[in-house]
């Protein structure tokens, strides 16, 4: 395998888990994992009985229930001990298992008959058949209970119980840790309106939290929206995910969210792009406004927020990816001659009025190959933050190489339904190029 894409799957590994931690629905605070590609998103904990306003009538969960909810949890707790005590939690003061180790406890319970996932959602979930049912089961109407656990990386555990009844669908979470003598200890519960809880036809079970029940910093940041796939995703197309398209796929970049190919580039737009192939180009961390001079030694544009990539840099490492001469390059990126490069501008918070931007992620869900050796994979775009497991739909062209991969072209499929990720940083390089030229 290429050196460099050794490297960049590393730092894809790593970068992949901060994304997914933005737009979790848990507060509990987590390390970043060491595999891409979410899929499972736990119940956010809240404190006890939380006494906040619901704007769905919501029965108040018994003392009884509540007692059965947290016994199943201290007892799916227990299903995982020898697990959690035979591993190595390093010397700090904060718990990172390693991705084996989450497996090790994931498939413990699923061995005691509990289903569960991981919180990254790297793992298949383990004892489906019982939330699909359930799924089903409220799609026709029909009330009914179920509940998954999701295994954090720092040895937690987080039972989301979901209920349908009198038309009103709900969550009580049950958060677990392990306490300073090495006993399972309920620290956290909560009861959640949910306004949609829906099996789709792709299986992903998708739970919204309504926003009366879910506290202001909860309702800022927009973290509405549970997905957990309960049909497995096959390795294979996981693996092409991760490596063509990656942790950053849709984040402020076009590469895959309109129609080019080598013979028409299109809207395709490289100043935007090239952060993100420089950092796999050069396995380094994702480029940013506030690192981008000392990772990259980009020079400033001054009384501005630009970089200027150098010609020949910008250039080696567009065309290590795309077939595309300097010239046509040059034509249809942003450049300055004098100041001997090309425009770039690194992601700020304040580009973004202080909220988290979301974004979707890669599902592939078929791929061939075609008579010149290229493979063309069919990708769903799943966008958590708009309650949908397909908020658009491409095809993506690729062709290997002797030194990795080159993008052929991607094909946008049009539908008015669509939700395509608002390009923030490409207004705001054309704003600040304008009032510097």
């Amino acid at each position: 395998m290429n050196k460099r894409l050794v490297v960049f799957l590393l730092c894809l590994a790593l970068s992949v888990g901060l994304v997914t931690w933005l737009i979790s629905l848990d507060d509990k605070k987590e390390s970043p994992p060491a595999a891409p590609v979410a899929t499972a998103e736990a119940a956010e904990p809240s404190p006890e009985q939380s006494a906040e306003p619901t704007a769905i009538p919501l029965e108040p969960i018994s003392d009884a229930k509540l007692r059965e909810y947290k016994d199943n949890a201290l007892a799916a707790m227990e299903s995982t001990r020898e697990v959690y005590q035979a591993a190595d939690k390093g010397s700090s003061s904060n718990v990172v298992l390693s991705e084996e180790t989450v497996a090790q406890m994931l498939n413990a319970l699923g061995a005691a008959g509990y289903t569960a996932v991981d919180y990254f959602g790297n793992l298949n979930v383990q004892n489906a058949q019982p939330l699909i049912d359930f799924g089903n089961a409220v799609n026709a109407g029909v009330e009914g209970e179920a509940c998954y656990y999701v295994v954090h990386s720092d040895g937690t555990l987080h039972a989301n119980n979901l209920a349908y009844k009198n038309t009103v669908a709900s969550v009580t979470t049950v958060s677990v840790d392990w306490d300073d003598k090495g006993q399972a200890n309920v620290y956290s519960t909560g009861q959640y309106a949910l306004t949609k809880l829906e099996l789709t036809a792709k299986g992903w079970l998708i739970c919204t939290r309504d926003s009366g029940s879910g506290g202001s910093t909860w309702a800022v940041n927009g973290n509405a929206y549970t997905f957990l796939r309960l049909t497995p995703y096959d390795d294979a197309l996981r693996q092409l995910a991760e490596k063509y398209m990656g942790a950053q796929a849709y984040s402020e970049n076009n590469l895959f969210t309109c129609t080019w190919s080598t013979s028409d580039f299109g809207q395709l737009d490289f100043n935007s792009l090239f952060p993100i192939l420089y950092s796999r180009y050069y396995g380094t961390v994702p480029l940013t406004g506030s690192n981008m001079g000392y990772i990259a030694g980009f020079e400033t544009v001054p009384d501005s927020d630009l970089y200027i990539a150098p010609y020949e840099q910008f250039q080696e490492v567009i065309c290590s990816y795309f077939d595309i001469d300097v010239d046509t390059l040059r034509w249809l990126s942003d450049d300055n001659s004098s100041y001997g490069g090309y425009y770039v501008l690194g992601t700020a918070q304040k580009y973004y009025n202080n909220i988290t931007p979301k974004v979707p992620s890669p599902e592939v869900t078929d791929y061939w190959y075609n008579s010149d050796g290229s493979i063309t994979m069919k990708v769903d775009a799943v966008y958590p933050a708009y309650g949908t497991d397909c908020a658009f739909t491409h095809e993506l062209t690729v062709m290997e190489t002797e030194d990795g991969f080159k993008y052929l072209s991607n094909y946008l499929y049009e539908s008015e339904n669509n939700i395509i990720p608002e390009l923030v940083l490409r207004s705001e390089r054309k704003n600040r190029i304008a009032a510097v030229e």
